[in-house]
Order: C-alpha cells, then structure tokens, then sequence
C-alpha cells in the first residue's frame, strides 16, 4: 500500500482528513503533519520525514500539500530528494485526497498514480453556474 501524508498550513491536513474518514472510513499508512505559526519550518521537515519514515513500507509515499511555494511545499520537496519512490503533490483538494485514500492498494506505481491523482484535483475544480431552461411553448408570440 502507498503511504500518505498530508500537511499544509494550519488546519489543512486535519480538516481533509477528517472529510477522507467520515467517507472512506480510518485510514492506515496515513499521517496528518500540520504547520502552525509556532512551528519552524525546520521542526516541520523533522515533523515530516519521520511522518515519511512511518507510513513508507516500500511501495512509495505520497505527500499532499496546500499550496506551491508554501512551507510544507517546500520542505516536502527539499525531504522528497533524500528517499527514493515519494511524489509531492500541491493544491490538494479533496477529491484527490479521497482518490488517493480508496485506489493506494493493489498493483500502484507511484509516479503514475500521483500524476492521475493530479488530473482528478484539477477536474474538480469548477463554478457553479444557473441556467434557466425555458421551452418553447414560453414564446407563443401572443404577448402573455
């Protein structure tokens, strides 16, 4: 199974996951690594590679971030170079977050799954827009 780790700033992790978990149910290789005002962005990197070093059992690690460029983005990239088989991603929504959550197990390589997971979050991002429908029998030409 590909392990998963989540961090952002604040809240983040932990708002996601308990939405993954109230759907999908407690996850294993799973770890919340939050990223509060108090906590230096060194101590967060220590935080996440030993959240890493827990849920990696060999198959590969997905961490999800909030937002590229942010601390826990870049920290999670700095630590992805020192492991082999961990895939970084941002702008973690949760449809992705659930994806991942449901598909990690069976025959996944990380690489290609991460890049899927990708297109998911991006396919949801959208507007809500109202159309009216109306018939034709609404334009009968008498006015009314």
């Amino acid at each position: 199974m590909i392990g998963i780790v989540v961090t952002g700033h604040g809240e983040f992790a932990s708002g996601l996951t308990s939405a993954v978990e109230l759907i999908a149910g407690r996850q294993e290789q799973y770890e919340v690594v939050t990223f509060n005002q108090d906590k230096t962005p060194e101590a967060l990197s220590e935080d996440l590679k030993a959240a890493i070093e827990r849920v990696n059992t060999g198959e590969g690690v997905l961490v999800f971030t909030d937002l590229k460029g942010g601390t826990p983005f870049k920290e999670s990239a700095m630590l992805s170079a020192s492991f082999s088989n961990i895939e970084v991603l941002t702008g973690t929504n949760l449809a992705m977050l659930l994806e991942a959550s449901l598909m990690r197990m069976g025959d996944v390589e990380v690489q290609a799954f991460s890049r899927s997971l990708v297109e998911t979050g991006a396919s949801q991002v959208d507007f809500f827009e109202l159309v009216l429908e109306t018939s034709e029998d609404d334009f009968d030409g008498d006015g009314i």
